[in-house]
């Protein structure tokens, strides 16, 4: 493996995918806690809504930090090799995730209070959202 000086000086464009990767998948984490009472109904991911049925949301909502934790970890030791090329995709998959959770409606592709998912999420880190 070669040295960090040998590293070409863009590695903060992978550092920074893999930045606002984590957003994304806090983002989805943040929704999952904010919308719980509705999610064993809506959730269209069937590997979460077996792992609600099994444990509920919050066997989910840890799932996704200890996932999230894993790949971001995975992700800043793969900017040191040649495969660091593989972070472009999973940063790709997340701004398609941030798009389809902030815009998806089932009546139609963009809803008319679009951003009121982005909303949702700065409420619930100032603590004016009450369950």
């Amino acid at each position: 493996m070669s040295s960090v000086k040998n590293q070409p000086r863009n590695n903060w464009i992978f550092f920074l995918m893999i930045f606002l990767s984590g957003l994304v998948a806090v983002y989805d984490t943040v929704l999952t806690i904010v919308f719980a009472q509705f999610l064993p109904e809506m959730e269209q991911n069937p590997v979460a809504s077996a792992v609600i049925n099994y444990g509920g949301v919050p066997l989910l909502v840890q799932i996704k930090a200890a996932g999230t934790i894993l790949a971001a970890a995975i992700m800043c030791r793969l900017v040191y090799t040649k495969y660091r090329v593989t972070i472009l995709p999973v940063f790709i998959i997340q701004l398609l995730l941030f798009g389809y959770l902030t815009f998806y409606t089932q009546d139609s592709l963009i809803s008319d209070d679009a951003w009121r998912t982005v909303e949702k999420f700065v409420e619930f880190y100032r603590g004016s959202l009450f369950f």
